[in-house]
């Protein structure tokens, strides 16, 4: 009773953000994220992903144990890309990429999930423990973007 009642004053939603300074411009950064045939070269949520299918919106895989992941292309804007994320077969959680000049030839890259938690206290007490978990992936990901992009100069 102590946890349920601990875990009513916690949050209902946890968000989860890393960013990367790399070299390029705004547009050809957005372009890149926006082609999702090229996630499975930085995107480490697809780097030991099985059966990927693409279409022009939408990358769908299963994952080791034969779970069902998707990541929408929902929509792009002059600063960014929203793109939900669904991982072993839950419903979509908010993901996204915003993107800004921060010089004459570098972008911030912001890569961010936010999550909606249940009521119940597990549920809110793993949202303590999201960005821990899942931080390290992204970052990892967004530092291979940032090589990814240099490679194609």
């Amino acid at each position: 009773m102590v946890m349920l009642a601990v875990s009513l004053f916690m949050p209902n939603q946890v968000m989860t953000s890393k960013w990367v300074i790399m070299a390029g411009q705004k547009d050809s950064i957005i372009q890149e994220i926006a082609d999702l045939h090229h996630w499975k070269e930085w995107n480490g949520l697809l780097k030991n992903a099985e059966n990927i299918t693409y279409s022009d919106s939408m990358i769908s895989w299963s994952s080791a144990n034969g779970r069902q992941n998707k990541i929408k292309l929902e929509s792009i804007s002059k600063n960014g890309l929203s793109t939900p994320i669904s991982i072993a077969d839950h419903d979509f959680m908010k993901s996204g990429f915003s993107i800004e000049k921060r010089s004459v030839d570098s972008v911030q890259v912001v890569w961010f999930l936010i999550e909606d938690l249940k009521w119940y206290p597990w549920e809110k007490f793993y949202g303590m423990m999201a960005a821990d978990m899942k931080g390290p992936l992204m970052q990892e990901s967004l530092d291979r973007l940032k090589y990814y992009m240099r490679s194609k100069k």
